[in-house]
């Protein structure tokens, strides 16, 4: 369920979290440099871009405005490491049961299906090349 994309010093795996009928996203962050990387981000870590695709074509994403205070945060990597980057957001399907007005929970248009999710990062400073999972659903 989770496929690494690499870039120049840092690597993304998605992972793809089951929660009943939602699915939790978390980032994978590996520091493939030989020396300590410091990681600056903000806390709830929302900085990211989400793209569906389900047999090749884009599905729509709904996303709730999300008006929420963040702070700022730092990872410190040792070279070699890997931490996980955490998002309170999740996904559902529209035909799933409704939910409350939470803006943390995003909708993929349809009924459950297999999915594609690629997720571009934006951290403070640098972007993480697309990191991607195939949900089967």
């Amino acid at each position: 369920m989770t496929v690494t994309q690499p870039t120049d010093e840092l690597s993304c795996e998605l992972e793809v979290r089951s929660f009943g009928t939602r699915l939790g996203l978390a980032f994978m962050l590996a520091n493939r440099s030989a020396s300590a990387r410091t990681v600056r981000y903000f806390h709830p870590f929302l900085q990211f871009e989400l793209h569906v695709t389900a047999d090749g074509q884009p599905v729509r994403l709904t996303q709730p405005d999300i008006d929420t205070p963040s702070q700022p945060r730092e990872l410190q990597l040792a070279a070699g490491a890997t931490a996980a980057l955490d998002t309170p957001i999740s996904l559902r399907f529209a035909s799933d049961p409704a939910v409350d007005a939470s803006s943390m929970v995003w909708t993929i248009e349809g009924s459950p299906r297999p999915i594609e999710l690629r997720v571009t990062l934006r951290l403070a400073g640098e972007t993480v090349a697309p990191c991607s999972a195939r949900v089967e659903r």
